[in-house]
């Protein structure tokens, strides 16, 4: 499988004409097409400020482990 991500130009009959890279082999492909409602462009580059930020001790406490055995009990799952 694929992901082509490209923008489209649709005339006036509703046809669309897309050029494929040229490691997609020729003949009948299952596609799906997303349209949106408008033309989405990223003016700028994400910063750190967009990413989600958590509460997190650092340096962190006295004592704590991320062991297995500390983390998960005999049967395998979270304690």
């Amino acid at each position: 499988m694929v992901t082509i991500e490209t923008t489209i130009e649709v005339d006036e009959q509703g046809k669309v004409t897309i050029q494929m890279p040229a490691d997609v082999r020729p003949g009948p492909h299952r596609a799906v097409v997303v349209v949106f409602d408008e033309l989405e462009v990223a003016t700028t580059p994400p910063t750190m400020a967009d990413f989600p930020q958590h509460d997190i001790p650092w340096p962190f406490p006295e004592g704590c482990t991320f062991r297995r055995e500390d983390m998960y009990d005999d049967s395998g799952r979270g304690a």
